[in-house]
């Protein structure tokens, strides 16, 4: 087997590039390499398109987490609920 890099990736690193380009993660070869996947790779278009999607629609959701005190007062309150069963 040869240590010679490719800019040729399958769909497996193509997904995983944009994921990581997703979060801001991915450098400028993983892009490279993602982009010209992408080119001949209609899955992944669709993948890449669905979610870039996704991403837009969870940032303008405007959802709001939880605290770790509340998540601990949920909790201790389910645990109540349980044992009172």
């Amino acid at each position: 087997m040869s240590n010679k890099k490719t800019l040729l990736i399958d769909c497996s690193e193509a997904t995983f590039c944009c994921d990581k380009a997703q979060y801001k993660e991915a450098s400028v070869s993983e892009k490279l390499k993602m982009l010209l996947h992408l080119i001949y790779c209609k899955k992944c278009k669709k993948y890449v398109k669905n979610n870039t999607k996704l991403t837009k629609l969870i940032e303008q959701s405007d959802i709001k987490t939880c605290t770790e005190e509340e998540k601990k007062a949920w909790k201790e309150k389910i645990e109540q609920e349980i044992t009172n069963q």
